[in-house]
């Protein structure tokens, strides 16, 4: 079983300042399996340069197996919504797969009113997602 304490971490960004705190955090952790993405904040139209950003950045290191930690993801709007599908198809013709996790109820039942859960896969925890690439394999 994997845990947080074998994953370095990598970078943090604090994206979108507002006088009360950033709007987005992005924090990068490495497993043996995967990249992961840690979100907190909101993915809304203020802030979805920054997370597609973050997202290629991971691609760009050359990592196609990447897991989104979703844990602290307050909001999601139709932009987060297309860099998904973007970049998820992008992902998969290079050999990856993108992987959420910790998906929180409320922002759950958007990816299934979009009929998105036919297009991603979902886990309870992060370390179950990065440990389905060690099944895939």
């Amino acid at each position: 079983m994997l845990g947080y304490e074998v994953w370095a971490r990598v970078e943090t960004l604090e994206i979108a300042e507002n006088p009360s705190g950033p709007m987005l955090t992005l924090n990068e952790l490495h497993s043996p399996q995967a990249r992961i993405l840690a979100i907190s904040g909101k993915i809304d139209a203020k802030t979805m340069g920054d997370f597609e950003a973050g997202i290629r950045g991971v691609l760009d290191a050359g990592c196609v197996n990447l897991v989104l930690d979703f844990a602290e993801v307050s909001f999601i709007s139709s932009a987060g919504f297309g860099i998904l599908m973007s970049v998820i198809e992008e992902i998969r013709e290079a050999g990856g797969d993108l992987l959420l996790a910790r998906v929180q109820p409320e922002i759950y039942r958007i990816f299934d009113m979009l009929d998105f859960t036919t297009l991603f896969q979902f886990f309870d925890t992060v370390e179950a997602a990065a440990e389905a690439f060690d099944i895939a394999s």
